[in-house]
């Protein structure tokens, strides 16, 4: 009983300290998480591909990068509005959560982009996760104040280390898979590894030495 006052002290002491804890946790929450998506904010995302990439080159295994994106995006913006937009990017971020390994890092890289670091993965790995993502979009109907929509998306895959050394190399392969998909009628994978760009010389000979190859 004689020590009932100091004990009260201490737990109060104690209290604050854990809302003061508590409080920097959101704060640091809130300063690495995308606010509608949930996933990681497009600079934390980085950090940790960097992260990622280096370990990957120290223990030399392999390490994939997706690009994804919202097929017809603006149409549903300009048809529902942008609260039903939102909508569906809150729910894409939910289906990659879904489909992908806790060591695995998932971003929303803008807008309707989004983007994920598949550590110890292979193309042929890398393959299956963005179509188990693609099909899980393909099949959810999502319902958003007076609208029910489907949609499907596009993803682009780039590998490391046969697509790049560099984060900024895979993303710049992944991005250009992920216009391939579209230019191939979306809804669709397409692996940088798979399908290379033309090369330049090449194309110049196609183009302006043998037209009628190139146009056939």
């Amino acid at each position: 009983q004689k020590d009932k006052e100091k004990f009260a002290i201490l737990a109060h002491q104690f209290a604050l300290a854990y809302r003061r804890i508590k409080l920097y946790k959101d704060i640091e929450t809130l300063a690495i998480t995308d606010g509608l998506t949930v996933l990681a904010t497009r600079r934390y995302f980085l950090e940790r591909f960097d992260e990622e990439i280096k370990r990957a080159q120290a223990r030399k295994i392999k390490m994939s990068f997706l690009m994804l994106d919202v097929d017809h995006f603006k149409m549903i913006n300009d048809q529902h509005g942008h609260l039903t937009g939102d909508a569906v990017l809150k729910e894409i971020g939910v289906i990659i959560k879904e489909n992908i390994r806790e060591i695995d890092i998932a971003g929303r890289y803008g807008g309707e982009e989004f983007c994920a670091v598949l550590p110890d993965t292979d193309l042929e790995g890398a393959r299956v996760v963005a179509e188990r993502i693609r099909k899980a979009a393909e099949a959810r109907t999502i319902k958003a104040y007076d609208a029910v929509l489907r949609i499907t998306i596009s993803i682009g895959v780039s590998t490391y280390p046969s697509d790049g050394d560099l984060p900024e190399e895979l993303i710049d392969k992944a991005d250009w898979s992920l216009y391939r998909a579209k230019s191939q009628g979306r809804n669709c994978v397409v692996a940088f590894g798979m399908y290379h760009p033309p090369d330049p010389a090449a194309l110049y000979l196609a183009v302006f030495v043998e037209p009628a190859f190139f146009f056939g």
